[in-house]
């Protein structure tokens, strides 16, 4: 199994993609099991292809040195309009880096490169009670 004792991207290296502007680390305990939303408000209309590239993105992201480590699994998705909405299960969590920070880089260096500006991010732990 890949570790994460290696050096990875630094912020400074992802600063361009604007993601640190809205995003600095979970307001909650992210750990494996932890079950999260991210929200990301653009300033204009996802086209279906872009849509369809960033469920692909989402369901399929994978990070690390040789990019083999895959942190969450995609449960729900709705995207469209000018907002993405996403929920992750944490599957993998690392001791040393900010997974989401790390996923939210490589979506904010899509929507850079299909020319959408990102007005807002949120990151919520998603809590739910299923006792009966």
């Amino acid at each position: 199994m890949t570790k994460d004792n290696f050096d990875y991207y630094t912020d400074e290296e992802f600063e361009w993609t604007g993601i640190l502007e809205y995003y600095q680390s979970p307001n909650f305990i992210h750990k494996k099991g932890t079950i999260f939303n991210l929200e990301v408000k653009i300033d204009k209309r996802l086209d279906e292809t872009d849509s369809n590239m960033i469920f692909s993105l989402a369901s399929s992201w994978t990070w690390g040195e040789d990019r083999r480590i895959k942190a969450f699994k995609l449960k729900e998705h709705q995207i469209g309009g000018t907002r993405i909405f996403l929920e992750f299960l944490t599957i993998r969590k690392s001791q040393r880096y900010d997974e989401i920070k790390y996923f939210l880089f490589s979506l904010g260096s899509f929507l850079d490169l299909c020319e959408y500006r990102i007005e807002a991010i949120k990151v919520n732990q998603v809590l739910r009670n299923d006792s009966c």
